[in-house]
This record gives structure tokens, C-alpha cells and sequence, in this order.
């Protein structure tokens, strides 16, 4: 697992702790589908966290996979965004089978841009129904 993180990004990112849905693609491993979190976001990547229980994330060749991210906009549409995996590291303010991953946006066309920036401005608006989308989410998800 490659623990160094760069630092290349040309934008801020938005703090942020929202749900989504991702799937892993790659050579090493069968596409697997994973619950996780958004931690910060921006027009050119995201850094997300997840549960890997199994160390998945550890026997993957980080240059030939790939994450989709299936994310949900309030009062938007649900958005697909196609990712390569910058960095993998473990998440050590989690419990040991937290990791955080650096992903960059593959590109994105002008629709995927104004959902990112919607889920941004609601984010700033109204934090609470952010809060309120993810415990719906949560209750979905575990049913």
C-alpha cells in the first residue's frame, strides 16, 4: 500500500462527510462494491474513506485500477464520476480497517461539474440536511 500523498492539486477542496456508493475495478481483484465516505471534494478530485476489511486495497496496482463513485445530489441527480487512484493510504484517527484514498476525476463533462458544485453549495448552505440525507442513507443502506 503506497502511503505517500501528493500534493499537486491546483484547487481548495471542501471539507465534507458525505455518503457514497463506489465500485473497484481492477486486474488483481473482481469488481467489488464498497459503502464509504466523501472527506473533501473539489472540481478535480476527492479524498474518500472506506472500510477495508479485508485488505483489498492492498493487493491492487494502483496504476491499472480504478474507482467509480456513484454519489446522490440533493435536489440533483445521481452522479457517476470515473477515478484514478492517486494514493491509498491507512486512516490512522480510525479504526485498523479505515483507509483513505486520493482519487482525480477523469473527465468530468459540464453536468458532472454543476453536481459537484450544487452538492458544494448546499454543503455550505445548510449542513444539517446534509447530515439528515446521510442518516436517510444510512437507514437505506441497512435495510
Amino acid at each position: 500500500m503506497n502511503t505517500g500523498l501528493s500534493e499537486k492539486r491546483g484547487n481548495t477542496r471542501l471539507l465534507l462527510s458525505y455518503p457514497l456508493e463506489l465500485t473497484l475495478f481492477s486486474p488483481n481483484l473482481l469488481e467489488k462494491s464498497f459503502i464509504g465516505y466523501i472527506k473533501n471534494l473539489s472540481t478535480e478530485g476527492a479524498c474518500i474513506q472506506l472500510e477495508d476489511k479485508y485488505n483489498r486495497f492492498d493487493i491492487i496496482e494502483q496504476r491499472d485500477a480504478r474507482i467509480e463513485l456513484e454519489i446522490d445530489v440533493p435536489q440533483g441527480e445521481r452522479i457517476s464520476l470515473n477515478t484514478r487512484i492517486c494514493w491509498i493510504k491507512k486512516d490512522a484517527a480510525q479504526p485498523c480497517f479505515s483507509i483513505l484514498i486520493g482519487l482525480e476525476f477523469n473527465e468530468l463533462n459540464e453536468w458532472q461539474l454543476e453536481q459537484i458544485d450544487r452538492l458544494a453549495r448546499i454543503r455550505k448552505i445548510d449542513n444539517r440536511m446534509i447530515h439528515d440525507l446521510y442518516d436517510h442513507h444510512m437507514k437505506q443502506i441497512s435495510r
